[in-house]
């Protein structure tokens, strides 16, 4: 519910995004997952890029470097360890979470008991 910021479609998107990476290692192994930084270092250097025209430029640039980053490990490497491709769900999980967890809000009766009105 955290993940979704307690609705159901991020509930839903979270859940095919985990599904996702879950389904990576188990069908392509090693390659699927290292496509996978391709994807990451692209998506990263579009968020860059709009932080950047948006006058955010420690946080466009912070995104730029990843972005870099990523595209050298995808260039430099031919393939993931097995450690990694079987943490990637869980790796992936994490990331989000890090990134999304100041924008999540719970809802206000959120802890409290349920009295149905009648």
């Amino acid at each position: 519910m955290i993940f979704g910021n307690w609705r159901p479609g991020g509930l839903a998107a979270g859940a095919l995004l985990f599904g996702y990476t879950d389904a990576l290692q188990l069908r392509g192994g090693s390659t699927s997952v290292h496509a996978l930084l391709l994807f990451v270092a692209v998506a990263l250097l579009g968020v860059g890029l709009w932080q950047l025209r948006r006058g955010r430029r420690i946080l466009g640039g912070v995104a730029v470097g990843l972005a870099v980053a990523t595209a050298l490990v995808f260039l430099t490497t031919k393939g993931i360890p097995a450690e990694f491709v079987a943490a990637a769900p869980h790796i992936t999980t994490l990331v989000v979470l890090a990134l999304a967890s100041q924008r999540l809000r719970p809802p206000a009766a959120d802890g409290q008991p349920y009295r149905r009105g009648g």
